[in-house]
Formats: C-alpha cells, structure tokens, sequence
C-alpha cells in the first residue's frame, strides 16, 4: 500500500513540473549528470529487515566529476550510509557548471523484489538502474525456507492417528 502511495506521489510531482513547463527527464543546466555509476550495493541488514524507501542527499561535485561532499537531506536510517558511499563512488560530468563546486540534489531509490525462498538467490541482484535523475538500487531479500513443507506422507497415514514427523 505505501510503495503504491509513493508511486503515486512520483507521478504527481513528475506531472507538476511538466506542467510548468521544466521535463522531467532533461537535467536543468549547470546540473551534473552521472558519468560512472557506483556498484549496485543493498546494505545486507536493511535485505533482512525488508526496509526500502528513497534517500534524499545534498552532493558537492567538482568540475572534474569527483564527490567532495554528500549530505543525507532524508531517507531510511538503514539505508543512509550506503547511500552516502554509492553518491561519493560515482563519477558526474557537467559541461555548464560554474567554475569550482557545483551543489545539487540527488535521490537513490531503495527497492526490494519478491523474496526467494527454498530456491538460491537470483546472482543478478542487487541491480542499478538510472531514470529521470534518480539511481534506483533492487535487491532480492530472502524469505522463510520451511523445508519440511516439501515432505509428502505416505498414504497409509492419511487414515491412521499415529503418523507423525520423526
């Protein structure tokens, strides 16, 4: 229900400023866009305990690209460390910056997938992507395995009171 309130949001915002005459999907000048990005990280603690959410932070780049500072504005305090070592990982170009450091926001956006259960995890997570200016970062998080769920009983203990689990 909250990652469909999100959504929501996401789309209100995104349909506010094309109204206003600004694309969404086009950087306004003097903002640097990702050159490099980081390797897709999904802090392990924050998998286990099902946490997602998007994490705001406030980043200093240089014209040559490199992070010198990154702030957490907002975000999932499981998530915020991990965020801070991806935004200071990654490489930005900005060809109409000011001479310098140039500042500006940036989001990475936490999300989890279905969980894997009995199966092994899927090796393509954790996975990045990049969209309208904001990283998404989707990691698989595990689910309770019950093996003895896949055990079948004999048929002869359909019809006795005795036949339990040994």
């Amino acid at each position: 229900m909250i990652k469909i309130a999100v959504g929501f949001l996401l789309v209100v915002f995104s349909c506010f400023a094309f109204a206003q005459g600004s694309s969404p999907t086009h950087a306004p000048q003097g903002t640097p866009a990702i050159a490099n990005l980081s390797p897709p990280s999904y802090p392990p603690i924050a998998l286990a305990a099902h946490v997602w959410g998007h994490v705001v932070l406030s980043i200093t780049v240089q014209q040559d690209g490199i992070v010198t500072s990154a702030e957490i504005i907002s975000g999932p305090a499981m998530l915020r460390e991990a965020a801070v070592e991806s935004a200071k990982q990654t490489r930005f170009k900005c060809a109409d910056c000011a001479s310098g450091t140039t500042q500006f926001q940036l989001v990475e956006s936490y999300e989890l997938t279905d969980p894997y259960y009995c199966d092994p995890p899927d090796k393509s997570y954790p996975r990045v992507s990049q969209n309208a200016g904001v990283i998404t970062f989707t990691g698989q998080p595990a689910g309770t395995c019950d093996p003895s769920a896949t055990r079948v009983r004999a048929a002869k203990c359909l019809f006795l009171w005795k036949c339990g689990w040994r």
